[in-house]
């Protein structure tokens, strides 16, 4: 009764996060193809694969017993998007597990697929070149992956997401864990849980309002802004950026910083200031806690 109790809870949050999500069609566009399968009902999840050489996707939460994919022209004038639902599309379901891909052939069209799935969904999603993908309010776990594009993905509360793009900015919020790499571009993480971040290179930053577990984040050039409680150990790198963090007053906790080439300020109400220029800072503040490790070659590190 309680496991039943807590998934009615986090589903209906889930709806209400989604709700306020509005498809092409509630923005007046007619749908090119529309699809509906029926799900047994089960405790078991969905497992849904996609495999896609250029599309934006929108996943999200609406309904248990069913999936539903309703197909758009991302350009209402390409007569290749109809031509692509038409011939190029490839839709497979053996009882919980269901396939979309396109035929190898399929017209290089532009056009963006919504899917309204049940909660309990694992989703395993990549488009192989150009595609935006937002996944809202299902259970988890989810891999998403771009060649090029933004990945946007909400209350996932039950499960890893794994996102990965070549090119675009990640964004999650109330991810309960997560695991996130961009080849270019910024991340923003939001109330989430344990939380690996890492832009492999260029200049793209990295903010993180309300961590709530375990964090790891990396940046080439690009800067990292941290405003949150560590309720768990941190580690912050950057090659040359400028990594700042902020902290509420008052809190314990311990923390490393180095920077060769860099300077370090400290402005926290609650910590000692160092004497002189210095590049390498250790303390344990009110007494020591949770352990905050931040390294940049030839970033400032300031300390708030």
């Amino acid at each position: 009764m309680i496991r039943f109790t807590k998934w009615f809870t986090l589903a209906a949050l889930a709806v209400f996060w989604v709700s306020g999500v509005l498809s092409p069609e509630a923005w007046g566009q007619t749908a090119l193809f529309q699809r509906v399968l029926k799900l047994e009902l089960s405790p078991d999840p969905l497992v849904l694969d996609i495999a896609l050489s250029r599309c934006d996707l929108n996943i999200r939460y609406s309904r248990e017993g069913e999936i539903r994919i309703s197909g758009f022209a991302k350009n209402p004038a390409d007569k290749s998007a109809e031509q692509f639902f038409k011939a190029g599309l490839v839709i497979t379901q053996d009882k919980l597990h269901v396939t979309i891909k396109n035929e190898p052939n399929a017209p290089d069209a532009a056009v963006q697929i919504e899917l309204d799935v049940p909660y309990r969904t694992e989703l395993n999603s990549v488009v192989t070149g150009a595609g935006n993908q937002k996944l809202i309010g299902i259970a988890g776990p989810a891999k998403l992956q771009s060649g090029e594009g933004d990945i946007d993905v909400t209350f996932v509360r039950l499960g890893l997401v794994q996102a990965r793009t070549g090119k675009g900015k990640i964004s999650c919020t109330r991810v309960i864990q997560l695991d996130v790499e961009t080849g270019e571009g910024n991340i923003s993480l939001m109330e989430v849980g344990l939380s690996k971040a890492v832009v492999k290179k260029g200049p793209g930053r990295i903010e993180v309002g309300g961590a709530r577990d375990t964090l790891e984040a990396t940046t080439d050039s690009g800067a990292l802004h941290i405003k949150a409680v560590p309720l768990a150990n941190w580690q912050l790198k950057s090659g040359s950026g400028n990594i700042r963090i902020e902290l509420p007053p008052k809190l314990n906790f311990e923390i490393a910083a180095s920077t060769p080439s860099g300077n370090i300020s400290i402005e926290h109400e609650g910590m000692q200031q160092p004497e002189g220029n210095v590049h390498e800072f250790h303390q344990a503040v009110n007494g020591g806690g949770k352990h905050i490790q931040v390294q940049s070659v030839s970033g400032n590190i300031s300390i708030e």
